[in-house]
């Protein structure tokens, strides 16, 4: 029910003086006129309110121009007082309020339900219109029924009765007819209707809702024809695509339309025309409901990753095909660029010509390494959100598979930009930071931006932008600011916010890796054919240099010949994984030469060189020692090697140690061989001679150095 309603109006008071009500008041002039003219006294108040009590304002202590307004509203107040007793008989219809509420118009809109629109300007409240109109033809339904009623009610005749009612319906402003002809014919057809639905869908003036114009486009047949060229990509004007309807208009008994119909027609159904007039994504980013997220509650758990064409120009010289050179001031690079969405902090970075897989590997390898500099292990993300680009349908590519096995893989919708945190880090801040950059080299947004820089301004900057050599070094000098730049929000640098989180967070600690799954999950495989295991370990040339790496003595030992690959970080040199494909892999650093000089030693340096001794002569022990421990077993299990070597079946992994104990065996004294065996020819002095070994010595290592 409508304020209006719910409000007692003018009543008489003590004495027969005519007073309104304090809702009355305020309604007719507002809420700070009440208290203003109460506290200069240019009102006399009667009661306190509260607890049900009323509050009354009389009308003859009140200025002129208040009771001008009152009289302009209700009329003379001592008639609108005899005419109230018939006011009294409405009774608020709340059905048809809620009809009206939920009543579709025409136009797919529903009706006006508030005295404003958003902009603050006045509308009527065409609820409360329709609600009242009704309200007031039930009333009059009810005592023309029933004209006994009427004089018991009020003691008037019906004549009288009709002239009240048109006088109030006009000074009510009520939305039905105030001539008593034609309201008589209103409320006829309103009777003669049987469900409340239809009597209440009667007072709906549905000439006001629409164009005029639009309703001669009239038609399943009709509507199909204009959608059709409306959709059209090219967006033809409202003028061609008229002229085009009004031809099959002609053509089929349909209404000619003017181009303002054919735009009213065009802003209906603007939302099934975006797909083909703007395009898939940008229908769908417009008109499908965003899903509001929260964000990760701590580092790691869910990072973002995307390109950026890097808004900031550099010189770059290119040959051309007649063997010169030539020079373009305005080169960007393409940055790739992995972010936490707890609170939008650069985890990594690679700058590079274009997008590849390479470029991306480049940018994990960079986060991990941030990663580990900031808290001393490698971590890997919980969740990871990309793009789809370079992926396949069904995820089973190169890439999809490392991005599935960094993290809980959930690649981003086509076409749903706003659903990555990463695309809104490429906003305000970023290009602030990008402006400010010495290097002066700012490009502006792109070109379907709003903001884009001034032709002569990108001209006379060139002059200074800095060459390609120099873009490494001032990405990075971006990318430190963005870290260190303070959140707004917070007021710390996003750096310290992100690590105090991480510290904080047991979630963020749960994948931890060592430096031999960091490698193989996004390590670079070293170009060209397999080196070779030797005792003089790897020397790979890496990015250009050749690296000397430390190989384990025991490893050495034991795989000495074999094939490896070497997969490596570009940005860390410093730690490498060894691998055969198969068993072996092991992670290998830059070896440390030793003094030659003893002059030259440094503190730790004699140490140092001792143990690289003890481990050699350990491997020298290993030498003599191994092939006695692994013939031992065939005493206890009774195998003559000699017999077997007769026999023809000498079994392939005995093979060495049958024929050494078959060579001990030929030149044993008799004493102390074996009952039952034959002894063999004995040879000559000098064949003796020959297979006797020279006296073991005790190896010395340091004669290996």
């Amino acid at each position: 029910m409508s304020e209006k309603q719910k409000t007692t109006r003018m009543e008489y008071i003590s004495n027969n003086k005519i007073a309104l009500t304090y809702g009355e008041y305020v309604d007719l002039f507002g809420l700070d006129s009440y208290k203003n003219d109460k506290r200069r006294n240019n009102i006399i108040v009667h009661g306190l309110g509260g607890n049900g009590r009323k509050v009354y304002i009389e009308y003859e202590a009140l200025k002129e121009n208040r009771k001008q307004v009152i009289r302009a509203k209700y009329g003379d107040p001592y008639e609108y007082l005899a005419k109230k007793p018939v006011l009294n008989l409405i009774n608020w219809d709340y059905e048809a309020q809620k009809f009206y509420e939920h009543y579709v118009l025409p136009n797919g809109l529903k009706l006006p339900a508030c005295d404003e629109d958003i902009n603050g300007k006045r509308q009527i409240n065409y609820v409360d219109r329709y609600t009242r109109a009704a309200s007031w033809l039930n009333m009059l339904s009810d005592f023309t029924n029933d004209k006994k009623a009427l004089k018991r009610e009020l003691k008037i005749s019906l004549a009288v009765f009709w002239d009240i009612v048109t006088e109030l319906i006009r000074t009510q402003e009520i939305g039905i007819p105030a001539n008593a002809k034609r309201l008589k014919e209103k409320l006829k057809q309103y009777q003669e209707l049987t469900e409340p639905a239809q009597q209440y869908e009667l007072l709906i003036e549905k000439f006001r809702f629409g164009n005029g114009n639009a309703k001669k486009i009239k038609g399943a047949a009709a509507e199909a024809v204009l959608l059709k060229l409306l959709s059209d990509p090219r967006k033809h004007d409202y003028t061609v695509v008229a002229a085009a309807y009004n031809k099959f208009a002609e053509s089929n008994g349909q209404h000619q339309v003017t181009p303002g119909a054919i735009g009213y027609f065009k802003n209906r159904n603007e939302h099934i025309l975006a797909a083909s007039r703007e395009g898939r994504k940008n229908a769908y980013s417009k008109y499908s409901k965003h899903i509001q997220r929260d964000r990760a509650s701590a580092p790691l758990l869910f990072v973002n990753a995307d390109d950026n064409c890097l808004d900031l120009f550099f010189e770059t010289e290119t040959w051309t095909e007649l063997g010169g050179t030539k020079k373009s001031k305005y080169y960007r690079p393409m940055l790739y660029v992995i972010t936490d969405t707890y609170n939008d902090y650069i985890l990594g970075y690679a700058v590079g010509d274009r997008v590849t897989h390479e470029l991306i590997y480049e940018a994990f390898r960079n986060a991990m390494n941030h990663i580990q500099t900031l808290t001393g292990n490698y971590y890997l993300p919980h969740q990871l959100q990309t793009d789809r680009w370079g992926l396949d349908v069904k995820l089973k590519n190169k890439l999809a598979e490392f991005y599935s096995k960094v993290a809980i893989f959930t690649p981003q919708a086509h076409g749903v930009p706003q659903g990555k945190y990463i695309e809104r880090s490429f906003g305000v801040e970023w290009h602030q930071v990008l402006k400010a950059m010495p290097s002066n080299n700012y490009a502006g947004k792109n070109i379907t931006a709003k903001e884009r820089l001034s032709a002569e301004y990108v001209v006379q900057a060139s002059k200074d932008y800095p060459k390609i050599e120099e873009m490494p070094a001032i990405v990075e000098t971006f990318i430190k600011v963005m870290r260190m730049k303070p959140n707004p929000k917070t007021g710390i640098s996003r750096q310290q916010e992100w690590l105090k989180a991480f510290n904080a967070s047991e979630k963020s600690k749960v994948k931890i890796i060592d430096t031999a799954v960091k490698l193989q999950l996004m390590g670079k495989k070293r170009a060209g054919e397999p080196l070779m295991l030797t005792a003089s370990g790897l020397r790979p040339v890496l990015e250009g240099k050749k690296i000397s790496l430390d190989i384990p003595d025991q490893v050495i030992y034991e795989n000495h010949g074999k094939k490896v690959e070497v997969i490596y970080d570009p940005q860390n040199l410093s730690e490498v994984l060894i691998t055969d494909g198969k068993g072996l892999r092991f992670v290998a650093r830059p070896y440390q030469k030793v003094p030659a000089a003893i002059a030259d030693y440094q503190t730790g340096d004699r140490e140092r060189i001792g143990g690289l001794f003890e481990a050699k002569k350990q491997i020298g022990a290993l030498l003599t020692q191994t092939l006695e421990q692994r013939v031992k077993i065939l005493d206890e299990i009774h195998i003559d090697p000699q017999s077997l070597l007769q026999a023809g079946i000498l079994i392939k992994d005995l093979k060495q140690g049958a024929e050494t104990l078959y060579l001990e065996g030929q030149y044993q004294a008799e004493s102390i061989r074996p009952k039952g065996q034959k002894a063999v020819k004995q040879a000559t002095k000098q064949q003796i001679a020959a297979q006797e070994p020279e006296a073991e010595e005790e190896l010395n290592p340091y004669d290996f150095y």
